[in-house]
């Protein structure tokens, strides 16, 4: 049994989720006006701001440990960043499911941005607020920045004193945004809430419904299902599909109903990069979703090669496919 205990340390035990499962920064207070965008070249869409994310917040990692100044300036432009580039195609989404290595503290604040930015879309944020949401998850956790890596990166269980102390990072980190973000009051408010869960179940004030601010729902919908999938030292992460479904399945109390569907609208049950057996026989790969027929994506499928030196595949589109359905998703690994 996995439990969201597991999934972000210091989550309530009771919530079991099953295995299948400057002037410019005053400016930006206002909420009706975007993030500054990025001028330099190359385009937007095709710079690597997850790499970029990764790098700016290792700095600000840094400077929390050794409470050394920081800004949000470039995190802001980051952020911007990586709402024109998932507008643009599906790379960054890629690489949240693909699962690398990393420290997980950082690579989970970006992914968390980036699923978060995805679902806030099927919700119809305008373009001001998907910007908005993108800074406020790569800042959700600032808390856990300041606890130690010995504490953080444990591989023996908690003791019940060390997980009160993990309970605390949501305060801690809140405290920590306060001097630097005046002028991002959302993202204040997200640091404190993303841990609350609908059914009064989370921390640290034990909220409920609507008590709870939308954007710490989405951003800690996101964190779910990014924790589900990525192993840590105590547990081994699932796959995108196992992790979709386990929240589908258990989540419905945990999390609004509305927010769980648009998960599901924007990486579908079969999320990119699954691996599913046709009735056909066939192995294929999810290349690309259809969003009107989430059970029917369109897939790289792998044939009989010429030649042992050049890989052949087809593309399989099982929306006009009529007779072809997926049977299974085979497990990687």
């Amino acid at each position: 049994m996995t439990r969201l205990t597991d999934l972000i340390r210091g989550q309530s035990s009771q919530e079991a989720v099953g295995p299948d499962v400057k002037s410019s920064t005053r400016l930006l207070a206002r909420t009706d006006l975007p993030i500054p965008h990025s001028t330099s070249s190359p385009s937007v869409a095709e710079i690597d701001w997850y790499r970029r994310a990764c790098h700016e917040l290792q700095g600000v990692k840094r400077a929390v440990q050794t409470r050394q100044p920081w800004t949000l300036d470039e995190l802001a432009r980051i952020a911007s960043g990586v709402v024109a580039s998932i507008g643009a195609n599906d790379k960054l989404v890629q690489m949240v499911l693909q699962q690398d290595a990393g420290d997980y503290l950082v690579r989970n604040a970006v992914s968390v941005a980036i699923v978060s930015v995805k679902i806030a879309e099927a919700l119809r944020y305008e373009s001001a607020k998907l910007e908005q949401v993108a800074l406020a998850g790569l800042l959700h956790d600032l808390g856990m920045f300041a606890l130690p890596d010995s504490l953080v990166y444990k591989i023996e269980a908690l003791t019940e004193e060390e997980l009160q102390y993990v309970r605390e990072h949501p305060q801690q980190g809140a405290r920590l945004f306060k001097d630097v973000g005046e002028a991002y009051p959302w993202v204040g408010r997200v640091i404190l809430q993303e841990h609350e869960r609908w059914n009064g179940s989370g921390y640290p004030n034990r909220l409920t419904g609507d008590q709870i601010d939308e954007m710490a729902l989405v951003i800690g919908l996101a964190d779910v299902f990014d924790a589900l999938m990525n192993s840590r030292p105590y547990r081994i992460g699932v796959s995108p599909h196992r992790a979709i479904r386990a929240l589908l399945v258990n989540g419905k109390t945990v999390f609004p109903y509305h927010l769980l569907k648009a998960l599901v609208d924007q990486l579908s049950i079969y999320p990119l990069g699954t691996t599913v057996r046709l009735n056909t026989g066939e192995i294929g790969v999810v290349s690309q979703l259809n969003r009107q027929y989430p059970l029917r994506p369109i897939l790289q499928v792998s044939q009989q090669a010429v030649s042992a030196h050049v890989p052949v595949s087809k593309t399989v589109d099982l929306r006009t496919a009529a007779s072809v359905h997926i049977v299974e998703v085979v497990p990687i690994g």
